[in-house]
């Protein structure tokens, strides 16, 4: 009997055993409701930074802007509004986890997320988690996993937010926000757009970001409600729909255009029974592309996935403090595109997670077996704790085992792809400790990280890109997350950082992996006094190297951003503001010959009420 037959008779017994279970008493979930439950009760020994909501109000929608400034992670964008991909502790872009509502939504295609293509307006809670994520969250989750959440708030309540901005480069942005709810019905629906010429001048004389024309919207609706005192039915939806041209560089001319649609719906159905906690998710995401070499033809490249999932977790409260989860699930993946014809994938799995909280002990094991039909999955497994030293020290520890399987286009991409990969494992360690007292935070991590066959695409000696197994890695490093508050008579001061160093290597000639800086550190500063309110951010990201052999690389750069705002009335809450942004009109670039914006304004209005 192979695995898939296991788990298959793992979902009935599982489902028996809640549907005989007693309720002993009405069960009511708390206020908020979030559906990636195991987000906080399974990241004992790791750093979890959520981002706040005025961050998020403030920033561009793009999920870019709003990380570059609040995060360790480093960006590689091929300008505004192009393609972004993220960096995690020396890792690439497809070795970072998104993860909606508890579901792993990176592209079956690139194994990894466009973060220009995420709005960042239609979620009410971010959060970002370093460090291997494997046991929960699937292929792909190495270097961390970045959340995005919509919650559901049972409170009697009703809420509407807009915003609306509009800038340089005849940029235009707006979003709003309903919340509605009773005690037993709950309702949030978000919209979110933006449109931008973006035809900024590059430094170079004569020269400006031509062909990168933009324009994006984005629709998240949650809904749930309590079928009866025990049972809660959940339903999450997400569409997207965006449409850019693709600039080129200062040495080449384009002509491209892209055009992406998403759709990520997402039921669950959840009951309590005594100890028992059942929770079965059904899951449908749908990506869809068309690339034009020539936008003024109708001749185009394109790509279509839809997958499936089915995932059930069965959680027992062994005693007061701890917990046992049983988790299975099961995944289809159907694909078909340029190059890729009607491609096929499945994978399932069964996870043991368990958890206890002791008086000042935390500790998470956890233990994954999978099986996927073209490659083989090791055996995955994560052991955290946190201590509690003293009422302002706390210790973390974590090891962990993780994995990537090659996406469709590692394989098949026509230009390149390799049918000789084999998947990227990892083992890796980290130690942490975090202070705290009323005024200030403080979370210093040291972490390992030691990769097998990891896939990098890299350029040829034809300068084509090619994804080719590095044969070992290893990475190390520190990561910093600061906080500090301090309230005046009547006014407030806050000031966020982070900083990351970071050693990316290749073992074969022990230079530095590719477009991963040794050092990045930002801010966040707000100054609020009476109906006003300062705010500051700035980045600074260390020097690149842009080839292999560590021969070219791209110069450190810093750059800032300030704004203001102004309070109008309070009911409704108006709010009026102004922004400049890279405040001292620096000149850089992430990526070869791809300049990012000079100095540009932007002014917005928020209602509340």
């Amino acid at each position: 009997m192979n695995r898939t037959n296991y788990i298959f008779l793992i979902f009935i017994g599982i489902c028996c055993i809640s549907a005989r279970a007693q309720s002993d008493s009405i069960r009511w979930l708390q206020e908020v409701e979030l559906s990636d439950s195991k987000l906080k009760s399974n990241s004992s020994g790791q750093h979890l930074q959520s981002v706040s909501d005025s961050i998020v109000q403030y920033s561009d929608p793009a999920l870019t802007n709003v990380l570059k400034f609040n995060s360790p992670f480093f960006f590689r964008e091929n300008g505004f509004g192009m393609v972004s991909s993220a960096s995690v502790r020396g890792t690439g872009a497809s070795q970072t986890a998104v993860v909606w509502n508890g579901i792993n939504i990176n592209s079956q295609f690139t194994g990894q997320t466009d973060f220009n293509t995420i709005n960042s307006k239609t979620f009410d809670d971010i959060s970002l988690r370093p460090g291997g994520g494997s046991v929960l969250y699937g292929s792909g989750a190495i270097g961390g996993t970045i959340h995005l959440n919509n919650s559901l708030r049972f409170n009697n309540a009703n809420s509407v937010f807009v915003y609306a901005g509009a800038g340089s480069f005849d940029t235009y942005q707006a979003s709003g926000n309903f919340q509605a709810s009773n005690e037993t019905t709950a309702l949030n629906i978000s919209l979110s757009g933006i449109r931008s010429a973006n035809d900024y001048a590059y430094p170079v004389d004569g020269f400006k970001n031509e062909n990168a024309d933009f324009d994006n919207i984005a629709l998240n609706t949650s809904i749930g409600h309590w079928l009866a005192e025990d049972h809660l039915l959940k339903f999450y939806s997400s569409l997207y729909q965006g449409n850019r041209g693709f600039s080129g560089t200062v040495f080449i001319d384009s002509n491209s255009k892209y055009e992406d649609r998403n759709s990520r719906n997402l039921l669950e159905y959840k009951a309590f029974f005594g100890k028992f906690t059942s929770s079965l998710k059904f899951a449908l995401l749908s990506e869809e592309f068309k690339y034009y070499e020539n936008r003024n033809s109708m001749d185009h490249s394109f790509g279509s996935a839809e997958t499936g999932i089915i995932k059930y977790d069965l959680k027992y409260g062994i005693f007061d403090d701890a917990y046992l989860n049983l988790i299975a699930d099961y995944i289809k993946i159907d694909a078909e595109g340029s190059g890729i014809e009607n491609q096929q994938r499945e994978s399932s799995g069964v996870a043991l997670l368990y958890n206890q909280s002791l008086k000042d002990f935390q500790y998470d094991l956890s233990l994954r077996i999978e099986e996927t039909s073209d490659f083989k999955s090791p055996l995955l497994f994560s052991v955290g704790s946190k201590y509690q030293l003293t009422n302002n020290y706390l210790l973390r520890f974590n090891i962990s085992k993780n994995y990537r399987i090659p996406t469709f286009n590692d394989l098949f991409w026509l230009q390149g792809g390799n049918q000789d990969l084999q998947p990227e494992n990892s083992l890796q360690s980290e130690i942490g400790v975090d202070f705290r007292n009323k005024k200030l935070e403080i979370n210093a991590t040291v972490f390992y990280i030691d990769l097998e066959n990891l896939i990098r695409w890299i350029p040829d000696e034809n300068g084509v890109w090619q994804p080719v197994n590095t044969k070992s890695a290893y990475n190390y490093g520190l990561e910093l997350f600061a906080s500090w508050k301090q309230d005046f008579d009547h006014s407030t001061l806050k000031i966020d950082g982070t900083y990351a160093f970071t050693r990316s290597i290749d073992r074969s000639n022990g230079n530095q992996m590719i477009y991963t800086p040794f050092h990045k550190a930002t801010t966040q500063a707000s100054y609020t006094i009476s109906n006003w309110n300062l705010f500051t951010r700035s980045l600074y990201n260390g020097k690149i190297f842009t080839s292999a052999d560590n021969n070219y690389e791209l110069d450190s750069y810093a750059i800032a951003d300030f704004g203001i705002s102004h309070q109008l009335s309070a009911k409704p809450e108006l709010r009026i503001g102004a922004e400049v942004n890279n405040l001292f009109n620096k000149d850089y670039q992430s990526l070869p010959g791809r300049y990012m914006p000079g100095r540009s304004f932007k002014t917005f209005l928020t209602i509340k009420f």
